[in-house]
């Protein structure tokens, strides 16, 4: 009894002093509603939001806007999701704040450390953050951000632990083996996980065939389309001499990308990490809307990341390097029309990929491989969303979803580079102050 007391009183205790008042609603009319979810475009629309939750996305007229809502006049303005960036590493990032600069509402981390989760999630200017845990290696880790199992027998205990840290899901690394590349992808889909994977000992024709729902780098999935001679080859020019030296139309590349779509595996391309680290005008992607700051180039500069330069490349490797991106742009491309489905993400913080800022230029990159915008835009918000399994929270402007809404002064679909022009980021119904 005394037991019980003692917890109640604490209880007691622990509560604040004063409850926090309900928020106004809000309401932003008048404006181009670009849900995320399909092409449609709503004209003369209204999105109603109160305590970090849309309950109305939809036409002005009728639209149950309560009496004491916050009115915001969007005439002329036009609406869509906050952006999802699907491949950041959180542990590297110095700037976390500048995500919600650039509309980035929703960050995947893949591989950073629980305490680093933990710290940037007690932070208000972030993002929301789906943590896919440690990297899981075989044998050896591969880097410090992995952990290795000796077996497949290992995988269940394993995602145990991480599930009981938080993860929302999980990625597998370069020396992961068949083996237990299958009991992760059967194992985290047991426990209601999504699985990705940065591809190396197991193919990624034999990830999507075991049923992995996304693969990361575009760069990765030339392991499948070169000769077995070039692929082992150690280090990371590596990558860049496969791609050079590879036939994108042969039956290869038509056996890939046919499992690829047959078994719906997603694909996040990552251009950026591979196209800007070889521009030696760092400046040149941003140039006209946003700038570097001198913090991240003095970072870039750091030894760290040598493992992604390429100092002391020769002529011929950095030829063989703008052949090798022209391929990635090309293989991106007989992605899109055979109907693999494509989601945006970065490297964050891989050097001149600024955090958010990178994403609009991954989605630059992207459209220059022949996707239309409003595509482009479904990759960073309902696409990414349904990887994630998080369809009830993020990715779209629809009731129920988190209130994380972008305000352009022009039209996305006409021209990607128009999410340059925001006026207004919503975050959790919150106006983010850029």
């Amino acid at each position: 009894m005394l037991q019980l007391f003692a917890l109640l009183t604490a209880a007691l205790v622990s509560r604040p002093a004063s409850i926090p008042p309900v928020e106004s609603p809000v309401a932003i009319v008048g404006g181009t509603l670009i849900t995320g979810l399909d092409d449609t475009q709503i004209r003369e629309s209204a999105v109603i939001f109160e305590n970090g939750r849309i309950i109305y996305a939809g036409k002005l007229a009728g639209a149950p806007i309560p009496q004491n809502a916050q009115i915001v006049d969007a005439k002329n303005r036009w609406l869509i999701p906050g952006l999802i960036d699907m491949h950041v590493h959180l542990d590297e990032v110095i700037t976390p704040e500048m995500f919600l600069k650039f509309g980035v509402t929703s960050v995947r981390d893949v591989g950073s450390r629980l305490v680093t989760i933990q710290r940037w999630r007690a932070k208000h200017s972030v993002p929301h953050i789906f943590w896919m845990g440690r990297n899981i290696d075989e044998g050896t880790p591969s880097w410090w951000g992995a952990v290795a199992v000796k077996g497949p027998a290992q995988v269940p205990g394993l995602l145990d632990d991480m599930v009981n840290q938080g993860v929302d899901g999980v990625k597998l690394y370069v020396n992961a083996g068949p083996d237990v590349a299958r009991s992760v992808i059967e194992q985290a889909h047991e426990r209601g996980m999504p699985v990705t994977a940065h591809p190396g000992k197991t193919s990624p024709k034999r990830l999507s065939e075991d049923g992995i729902d996304n693969i990361e780098h575009v760069s990765q999935l030339f392991l499948d389309l070169c000769d077995a001679s070039t692929s082992v080859n150690p280090g990371y020019f590596a990558g860049y001499k496969r791609a050079a030296e590879t036939d994108l139309y042969g039956p290869r590349t038509k056996a890939l990308v046919a499992t690829l779509n047959a078994n719906h595996t997603a694909i996040t391309p990552t251009l950026t990490v591979s196209i800007m680290p070889l521009d030696k005008n760092e400046t040149r992607r941003y140039a006209g809307w946003t700038s570097v700051p001198p913090r991240w180039r003095n970072e870039w500069k750091r030894s760290y990341w040598d493992f992604i330069s390429t100092k002391g490349w020769t002529t011929k490797q950095m030829l063989a390097a703008d052949s090798a991106c022209s391929n990635y742009r090309k293989l991106v491309t007989l992605l899109y029309r055979a109907g693999v489905p494509l989601i945006a993400g970065t490297d964050t913080p891989a050097p001149n990929v600024l955090p958010g800022a990178g994403l609009l230029v991954e989605l630059e990159l992207m459209g220059e491989c022949g996707i239309p915008p409003v595509e482009l835009i479904r990759s960073a918000t309902s696409r990414a969303a349904s990887i994630l399994r998080r369809e009830d929270d993020v990715g779209a402007i629809a009731a129920g979803r988190c209130a994380d809404i972008l305000v352009l002064t022009a039209d996305p679909t006409k021209d990607i580079k128009n999410l340059h022009k925001i006026e207004r980021t919503y975050h959790d119904g919150h106006r983010v102050k850029r």
